[in-house]
């Protein structure tokens, strides 16, 4: 008989890399690829359809609210039905999602596409980060949600870009349309994955029933690390929405030159910086992470992605635009292995899915639902001031992590 709540024979033998695991890699990949794809493009659709400054953040903001209420269900969900089935759901959803924005009519029928694309987002990361972590040794865990780190980090070094020129020289349709199928090539990908070596083990069907077998929707333990983490998702808030409007309001140069050639200025480079730095960063912030403690990459992490929040507010030229991106990819390449371990560190196996579940709604509340409350300021203040804000929340979680960590091995 299977002992309950058995982690997979890899994490048994200590083993990281194999087929599961490189695949669900990929999967994560090409899924966020296809998301990040639609950074520069949503916001620019949302204002071809007639909408205001305004608007711009309520509709994006939206994207967040199918989050807040399915996420925590994704955790219960995966333990029952198996992460894979949970990725199969989500990625589907997003996918036939994004090709409905396709033919809307005004800016407001966006509303219910973003709540179905934000389902689909909701459940699909959860369940490739609670792979990750059933199929990493707990030795190696921050070393492994380095590489998923990473995985992401390719997706972001092209994708916004990608998106913003293919809206530019050939239309949303053609912009849409290249992110459905980064996500289609995710669900082929995922057909291939293991179900049973990706998932905990639960007690055979025999004896399952005198055993209760539960994940709660939102994970106590998981709290604390989700309202620091939560200041690191707003950052992405404005990042994410407003740097096309950030580039118009500074007046900055439609071309740029590097090494005596002249470039066109294309705001989803940020992308781009932040996502190489973000790259080389997490080669070391994993080991560190486990070798000397979660906050010794947390707490730098946030200051650094606060100040890269001050420069943007105040941004006057290409070259500080783009060192604005590298100081945000290396606070985010600290901070993303040591608070995904953070949390897996302080729960039971079974709760896995359940705490990273409820991590992850930093991105609903934060990066997606911050910006009902930044759509409003922009309108009124300026795009700059959303940076403003922001980069002040970043540093309330810094000095929140430390106050809550005393006496504890950080």
């Amino acid at each position: 008989m299977t002992k309950q709540n058995a982690i997979s024979p890899a994490a048994n033998e200590g083993r990281l890399w194999n087929k599961d695991f490189v695949l669900n890699l990929l999967v994560a990949h090409l899924l966020l690829a296809g998301f990040f794809s639609l950074f520069m493009v949503v916001p620019e659709f949302i204002v071809s359809l007639g909408g205001q400054a305004w608007e711009i953040g309520v509709i994006i903001a939206t994207f967040g609210l199918a989050g807040v209420i399915v996420r925590p269900l994704a955790g219960k969900w995966i333990l029952k039905s198996g992460p894979k089935r949970v990725a199969l759901l989500g990625i589907s959803l997003f996918v036939g999602s994004t090709v409905l924005y396709i033919p809307l009519p005004s800016e407001w029928w966006i509303v219910p596409v973003r709540m179905i694309q934000g389902v689909g987002l909701a459940t699909a990361p959860v369940a490739t980060s609670t792979i990750v972590a059933n199929l990493a040794p707990e030795a190696r865990r921050g070393e492994a949600m380095s590489y998923m780190g990473n995985f992401i980090s390719i997706a972001q070094l092209y994708a916004p870009p990608l998106g913003y020129a293919l809206f530019i020289s050939y239309g949303f349709e053609i912009a849409f349309s290249a992110a459905a199928i980064f996500a289609v090539g995710a669900l082929i990908i995922l057909s291939f994955l293991s179900d049973r070596n990706t998932r905990i083990n639960l007690p055979e069907t025999s004896v399952r029933d005198s055993i209760e077998v539960s994940a709660p929707l939102i994970s106590k333990a998981a709290i604390f690390p989700t309202f620091i983490f939560l200041t690191y998702a707003f950052t992405m808030a404005p990042v994410s929405t407003f740097l096309p409007f950030l580039v118009g309001e500074k007046n900055l140069p439609e071309t740029f030159e590097i090494f005596g050639r002249i470039f066109r200025f294309n705001p989803g480079l940020y992308f781009t910086f932040l996502s190489a730095t973000t790259m080389v960063t997490t080669l070391a912030s994993g080991r560190i992470a486990d070798r000397f403690g979660r906050g010794a990459v947390i707490v730098p992490g946030l200051a650094l992605v606060a100040g890269a929040m001050f420069v943007l507010s105040k941004v006057f030229s290409p070259t500080a635009f783009f060192c604005a991106a590298c100081l945000h990819g290396v606070g985010y390449g600290l901070i993303y292995p040591g608070i995904n371990s953070l949390v897996i560190d302080r729960v039971p196996e079974k709760e896995r899915g359940s705490a990273l579940a409820t991590l992850q709604q930093a991105w609903d509340v934060g990066a997606s639902g911050g910006n009902f409350v930044l759509g409003p300021v922009t309108g009124a203040f300026g795009f700059a001031s959303a940076f403003v804000i922001v980069g002040v929340g970043a540093v309330t979680g810094a000095v929140g992590y430390v106050a809550g960590s005393r006496g504890k091995r950080p």
